[in-house]
């Protein structure tokens, strides 16, 4: 849909300055004498959905943990039980045009990438829903765990009249493959936590009646037993030579003119990603 190298490349100093002007919602941090770090996403009145605001947080706390020598792991979940449900329809309403598309896009991937990159193990703790947005996050982390009564995850991005923007293409097919990852993409369907282990978008279920923040420390703990440096190593020789960052470039001017096309405002007038 569009031509290579349409978009001008902004400094992401100054796609910070435009996005933090998007009110709404927090990102928290918790460091853990013990090396964990648990990173909450807060919007609860719209089950956790992104801000600008909120992708600042993120990007600091992201910095933050990069300075962060004895950290082993790492939790990603929402507050009040839901996980998120990808952009904030304000916000994204506001910035719906191909250039602040490709910003949005552009700071991101950036996190994202930083994210993955981080030494330490991370899992997402999936609960309520993670649509969209929120889908694009849980593949970021290294792990998945979902609880057992949670609606699922669904990458719904079809359904807005675009393409996955935060790099989650490239991710999803690292976690499950090419075949399922145009599976998942090209139904838009919404993946109860079943049907999330068998194609294994996720590496566990917990069952109903556990604590979720719990069993989702203890799961970790069972994989970050060793010294930090050790855990660190491991994951930067396993995560050597997986990305390729040209790739999610080619991702994001694909994904650009879509933001603020015709069926992707019908789409925002409509709030169609939660109507299954």
């Amino acid at each position: 849909m569009a031509s290579k190298y349409l978009f001008k490349e902004k400094p992401l100093k100054e796609i910070r300055s435009h996005l933090i002007e998007y009110l709404g919602g927090s990102v928290n941090l918790i460091k853990k004498p013990n090396g964990l770090a648990i990173i909450n996403l807060n919007q609860d009145s719209k089950k956790n959905a992104i801000t600008g605001k909120m992708m600042v947080d993120l990007y600091d706390i992201v910095e933050e943990l990069e300075c962060w020598s004895t950290g082993k792991s790492i939790i990603l979940k929402g507050e009040k039980n839901n996980f998120c449900s990808g952009g904030d329809l304000d916000f994204v309403k506001k910035i719906n045009t191909p250039e602040y598309g490709y910003m949005m896009s552009t700071f991101m991937q950036n996190i994202l990438n930083k994210f993955q990159n981080l030494p330490m193990l991370s899992l997402a703790l999936i609960e309520g829903i993670a649509l969209g947005g929120g889908a694009e996050l849980t593949v970021a982390c290294d792990f998945r765990i979902i609880t057992e009564n949670c609606q699922g995850i669904g990458f719904v991005h079809g359904k807005m009249g675009i393409i996955p923007a935060w790099g989650g293409i490239n991710r999803l097919i690292e976690k499950i493959g090419y075949t399922k990852s145009l599976d998942v993409l090209t139904t838009g369907k919404l993946y109860n936590p079943n049907e999330c282990y068998q194609i294994g978008l996720v590496n566990d279920i917990i069952p109903e009646n556990e604590n979720s923040l719990d069993y989702a420390i203890d799961w970790l703990e069972k994989r970050t037993k060793f010294e930090p440096e050790i855990i660190r190593s491991i994951k930067k020789c396993v995560r050597n030579g997986q990305t390729n960052p040209e790739n999610y470039k080619i991702q994001r001017e694909i994904f650009a003119p879509f933001w603020g096309s015709q069926k992707n405002k019908e789409a925002l007038l409509k709030n169609i990603k939660h109507k299954q």
